[in-house]
């Protein structure tokens, strides 16, 4: 009955079906900042030399030789777009990576190949190791923070609960290709733009957890299976784009993604965040 009710129901027309569309994701939408570049100053910014605690401030190294400085994130400029609830309002955060490695994430020995630092109080510029390579040195660009309204990726389990018709799962796909030529996405918080899909949190939760994730077998374990449920603790604290302006390419067009358990975030603490490289 209910096939035949469908075969005889009234056709909807476009304007119909982008209204019921957008009644459906009403709930989904979730806050996000984007970081953009610009040509006025700001603590935020990619690249150049971070600003650090002179008396506390060590430059990481992974495997014996400086990471590269990606970007530094003034806590009180996001909070101007947005307030997460696991993210404070003061301080700066610096971001480094093994651009020699680029681990992926996925191995629990990548541990160590990045690093993430709060400096609640920056006092002066950082000088570049001597040892830490010319092409390792990202240029400086400052940003400024937008906040914004964002999407999840389709095959998250969030939009299958939404039961879209074709037509408004075809919508909903153009809704997502509009919103990725919106390039280069960096950003904190909010879903994150997966280039592989969106089970992100969970690899970090795995991963973190001495799991090895590289192929699917990780995943179906015994002990995976004990710790699917932390998966929901994680945010995706910061994601940086592949960004031509500052000749950076991950992989083949791919994205960084630091993620972070919302409970240490809450207190400062980002030693044990975890990174998901995804490319092409």
């Amino acid at each position: 009955m209910n096939f035949i009710k469908k075969l005889f129901a009234p056709k909807q027309n476009a304007d119909e079906i982008k209204r019921a569309l957008e009644a459906k994701l009403a709930d989904l939408r979730k806050p996000a900042v984007r970081l953009l570049k610009t040509g006025d100053a700001h603590n935020s910014k990619f690249g150049g030399r971070p600003l650090v605690d002179s008396k506390s401030f060590s430059w990481p190294e992974s495997n014996g030789k400086p990471m590269a400085f990606l970007a530094q994130i003034d806590l009180a400029e996001i909070a101007g777009q947005c307030q997460y609830d696991w993210l404070n309002d003061k301080g700066l955060l610096l971001f480094f990576y093994d651009v020699y490695e680029m681990p992926w994430g996925f191995d629990p020995k990548d541990r160590g190949k990045w690093r993430v630092i709060y400096q609640e109080c920056a006092d002066a510029l950082a000088e570049f190791p001597p040892a830490l390579d010319e092409e390792a040195r990202i240029k400086e660009a400052f940003v400024r923070a937008e906040r914004t309204e964002i999407l999840p990726d389709f095959d998250d389990p969030s939009v299958a609960g939404l039961n879209l018709s074709r037509k408004e799962a075809n919508l909903y796909g153009e809704i997502m290709d509009a919103a990725c030529m919106q390039q280069p996405l960096h950003q904190v918080g909010g879903f994150p733009a997966p280039v592989q899909g969106n089970y992100m949190a969970l690899e970090a939760q795995l991963a973190s957890n001495g799991i090895y994730v590289g192929t699917p077998k990780g995943y179906k374990c015994a002990e995976a299976k004990a710790l699917e449920e932390g998966a929901k603790n994680w945010r995706l604290l910061f994601q940086f784009d592949s960004d031509g302006d500052l000749d950076i390419m991950w992989g083949d067009c791919g994205r960084l993604y630091f993620w972070v358990r919302q409970e240490q975030s809450k207190r400062n603490q980002f030693e044990n965040c975890w990174l998901v490289l995804q490319c092409c």
